[in-house]
């Protein structure tokens, strides 16, 4: 009898401590599983984004931007171990690559300005990372929706530097320029400098000073 009650006190006791090493803070798995593994503005800009450039590319979502960069030769141990800790801790949202290869040919963060997520402000280790090694890196405000013209013509642009693919729709398609022109008739011009800058501009010039301009996608 007295084993028996010793046995049971004994598996009381172990079973106390188990349930007192997964309550505590210093247990190697504290994790439950996301709902969702990215945001509703990460999971439609990706959409769209796949949608505008095609078969020609793959989409990459969340990648460390240690992945994407390396440590120049020639650079003191303490600078390259300082600048792979940052890396390593540096996420971009998107990576475009192609799709044969794999090559990378640019990165694209989306900014909330409205303070609602996260990289509300330039993170300049980032900006300087990619620039040092010409990577082509844009930042997108996130908003309620886009078009496919504006993210492809966005990326074609500032990203694979050629002009945008015309999309296979009806209708005549009018492409999202990136950046507003500035007009013509702004500054200080005397009437006489004026007429003679109008006369000077051939029609399609003057046409295109009449059109409207399209808001740009980056930030």
């Amino acid at each position: 009898m007295e084993l028996i009650l010793f046995a049971m006190i004994s598996l009381i006791v172990i079973v106390a401590m188990l349930a007192s090493r997964l309550n505590d803070n210093s247990f190697p798995f504290p994790f439950d599983r996301k709902t969702a593994i990215f945001t509703p503005a990460e999971k439609n800009f990706q959409i769209l984004v796949e949608q505008a450039m095609g078969g020609r590319y793959r989409i990459l979502n969340r990648v460390k931007l240690a992945d994407i960069v390396t440590i120049r030769n020639g650079v003191s141990n303490r600078a390259s171990q300082t600048a792979a800790n940052n890396a390593n801790n540096k996420y971009l949202d998107f990576v475009i690559c192609d799709r044969d290869s794999m090559k990378l040919l640019g990165a694209i963060d989306l900014v909330d300005t409205q303070g609602k997520g996260y990289k509300v402000k330039k993170d300049w280790f980032v900006s300087g990372a990619l620039e040092a090694a010409a990577v082509p890196h844009i930042r997108i405000k996130v908003k309620p929706n886009y078009t496919i013209d504006e993210i492809r013509a966005c990326i074609n642009s500032r990203i694979l530097g050629n002009n945008a693919p015309s999309p296979k729709v009806k209708g005549r398609v009018i492409p999202a320029p990136l950046v507003k022109a500035r007009p013509r008739s702004v500054g200080a011009l005397s009437p006489s400098a004026a007429k003679a800058q109008l006369q000077h501009d051939t029609p399609a010039m003057q046409g295109q000073l009449a059109s409207p301009q399209v808001a740009a996608l980056p930030h």
